[in-house]
Protein backbone atom coordinates (compact mmCIF):
# COMPACT_ATOMS: atom_id res chain seq x y z
CA UNK A 1 0.00 0.00 0.00
CA UNK A 2 1.47 3.36 -0.96
CA UNK A 3 1.86 6.20 1.56
CA UNK A 4 -1.11 8.21 0.31
CA UNK A 5 -3.54 5.29 0.52
CA UNK A 6 -2.14 4.29 3.90
CA UNK A 7 -2.42 7.85 5.21
CA UNK A 8 -6.01 8.15 3.94
CA UNK A 9 -6.97 4.87 5.59
CA UNK A 10 -5.42 5.97 8.89
CA UNK A 11 -7.14 9.36 8.74
CA UNK A 12 -10.50 7.71 8.09
CA UNK A 13 -9.97 5.34 11.02
CA UNK A 14 -8.98 8.21 13.35
CA UNK A 15 -11.92 10.37 12.27
CA UNK A 16 -14.29 7.50 13.08
CA UNK A 17 -12.73 6.90 16.50
CA UNK A 18 -12.67 10.61 17.39
CA UNK A 19 -16.09 11.19 15.86
CA UNK A 20 -14.89 14.20 13.84
CA UNK A 21 -15.49 15.13 10.21
CA UNK A 22 -12.12 16.79 9.53
CA UNK A 23 -8.56 16.44 10.73
CA UNK A 24 -5.80 19.04 10.36
CA UNK A 25 -3.24 18.33 7.64
CA UNK A 26 -0.68 17.34 10.29
CA UNK A 27 -3.13 15.81 12.76
CA UNK A 28 -1.70 14.70 16.08
CA UNK A 29 -2.62 14.29 19.71
CA UNK A 30 -1.19 17.79 20.23
CA UNK A 31 -3.52 19.63 17.85
CA UNK A 32 -6.73 17.58 17.94
CA UNK A 33 -8.63 18.09 21.21
CA UNK A 34 -10.57 14.83 20.85
CA UNK A 35 -7.32 12.83 20.58
CA UNK A 36 -6.92 12.29 24.33
CA UNK A 37 -5.29 9.38 26.16
CA UNK A 38 -8.32 7.12 25.87
CA UNK A 39 -8.64 7.88 22.16
CA UNK A 40 -4.90 7.17 21.79
CA UNK A 41 -5.36 3.67 23.19
CA UNK A 42 -8.41 3.08 21.03
CA UNK A 43 -6.48 4.21 17.94
CA UNK A 44 -3.61 1.87 18.80
CA UNK A 45 -5.96 -1.06 19.30
CA UNK A 46 -7.77 -0.41 16.01
CA UNK A 47 -4.46 -0.02 14.13
CA UNK A 48 -3.23 -3.36 15.50
CA UNK A 49 -6.38 -5.10 14.29
CA UNK A 50 -6.71 -3.30 10.97
CA UNK A 51 -3.08 -3.59 9.86
CA UNK A 52 -2.31 -6.85 11.68
CA UNK A 53 0.72 -5.46 13.47
CA UNK A 54 1.94 -5.78 17.04
CA UNK A 55 2.45 -2.61 19.02
CA UNK A 56 4.71 -3.05 22.02
CA UNK A 57 6.37 -1.05 24.79
CA UNK A 58 9.19 0.00 22.48
CA UNK A 59 6.98 1.67 19.88
CA UNK A 60 3.73 2.49 21.71
CA UNK A 61 4.70 6.15 22.12
CA UNK A 62 5.20 6.59 18.36
CA UNK A 63 1.50 6.73 17.46
CA UNK A 64 0.72 10.34 18.39
CA UNK A 65 0.33 11.67 14.86
CA UNK A 66 -0.88 10.49 11.48
CA UNK A 67 2.63 10.90 10.04
CA UNK A 68 4.21 8.80 12.81
CA UNK A 69 1.54 6.14 12.49
CA UNK A 70 2.33 5.78 8.77
CA UNK A 71 6.05 5.41 9.59
CA UNK A 72 5.43 2.85 12.33
CA UNK A 73 3.10 0.73 10.21
CA UNK A 74 5.69 0.71 7.40
CA UNK A 75 8.40 -0.35 9.90
CA UNK A 76 6.25 -3.10 11.39
CA UNK A 77 5.28 -4.43 7.96
CA UNK A 78 8.96 -4.72 6.92
CA UNK A 79 9.70 -7.16 9.76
Amino acid sequence: MDNTKLKNKIQKLIKQILNVKHLPKKASSLNVVEWDSLAYLTIISKIEKTFKIKINQKNINNFGSVENIVKEIKKCKKK
